[in-house]
């Protein structure tokens, strides 16, 4: 009997790969892409701490991703924009600003910026100079809907002029408690180098501190507040009315304009017509250039002054010369 080749079973000649080189191969390939997400995710090299990265309203994830990579958050954007879509689920970047005070892994900042770490997004909160607890606590709202108003208010009152003034970055869910400690602490921090000069100024911290609220109203200018300074404190110490007009702006709301001879003559704690010396308090929280004028007042020959409507000040030696000051600046 003959037999064709198509009888025999046929044979493959090609080398067929082991599995286990296979599984090499594999391994290898997927340690390669781990490497790279790891070198990828951390920090830049040329990060600089305390950076703020602002994410606009309606940002998509690449308009946050190149921003961060610009702002030196993160190494790579496609590698942020892959964490995003695919380890957080497609989570949507928050608009706000984000403080980045230590570097980060590009997964924590992809988590911080979708308000999955680090406590949510944070504000950054500008408190002028000068600015009275009701104006702080009404900054604070504005930037954070939810600001208990009343509860800060009404803790912070007695801390009036001890709250320093200045730009803060802090997260949305900050209570009132802890935004009087974070500015009483800034207050300390900013005045600590002053201290020995109050003390030995003759003159207590509160009196120092209720001046120089008082000039962050009155005067335009550090050389001005100087000036105001010597001119109130030589007053103060004479026995002097004050009769400055910024503490009914902080008690009635009313500017100089708008202050009636009612006004003037109703007596109150914060009246400097009616009463001699300084105001109950601080009428608002003063910068560090109003302290110091207030701890180093400008000698002058000067008893009186006045701002004429375009907030020109005008100085006066006798009661007599203000009186002409006053028929010739103001309406």
């Amino acid at each position: 009997m003959e037999l064709s080749h198509d009888s025999f079973p046929k044979i493959d000649m090609q080398p067929r790969r082991k599995p286990w080189r296979i599984l090499a191969i594999t391994g290898s390939i997927a340690l390669v892409i781990a490497l790279l997400f790891v070198v990828a995710g951390r920090p830049p090299s040329n990060f600089v701490p305390g950076t703020i990265v602002t994410i606009p309203d309606g940002s998509s994830t690449r308009d946050a991703a190149v921003l961060l990579q610009q702002s030196h958050i993160v190494r790579s954007a496609s590698l942020f924009e892959f964490l995003v879509n695919v380890v957080l689920s497609g989570r949507p970047v928050i608009a706000g600003e984000f403080s980045f005070d230590h570097a980060h892994g590009a997964l924590q900042v992809a988590r911080l910026v979708t308000g999955g770490g680090f406590g949510g997004t944070q504000v950054r909160i500008t408190i002028p100079e000068g600015s009275s607890v009701v104006e702080v606590s009404a900054i604070m709202q504005k930037a954070i809907p939810t600001w208990d108003t009343n509860d800060f208010v009404a803790k912070a009152k007695p801390f009036e002029g001890f709250l320093f003034p200045d730009t803060y970055v802090v997260f949305r869910e900050i209570t009132p408690d802890e935004m009087i400690m974070i500015l009483q602490d800034e207050f300390a921090k900013k005045t600590e180098p002053l201290q020995s000069e109050i003390a030995q100024s003759g003159r207590t911290e509160l009196q120092i501190i209720t001046m120089a609220s008082i000039l962050e109203k009155e005067a335009k200018n550090a050389t001005e507040a100087r000036t105001i300074a010597g001119i109130l404190w030589k007053r103060y110490d004479a026995g002097k009315p004050l009769q400055v007009d910024a503490p009914f702006l902080y008690v009635l709301g009313k500017t100089s304009s708008q202050l009636t001879v009612a006004d003037l003559q109703k007596d109150g704690p914060y009246n400097t017509y009616t009463r001699k010396g300084l105001p109950a308090g601080p009428i608002g929280n003063p910068g560090l250039a109003t302290i110091e004028a207030a701890l180093h007042p400008l000698a002058s020959p000067y008893l009186f002054y006045l701002h004429d409507a375009n907030g020109q000040v005008h100085y006066a030696t006798t009661y007599a010369q203000h009186l002409q000051n006053k028929k010739k600046y103001l309406p």
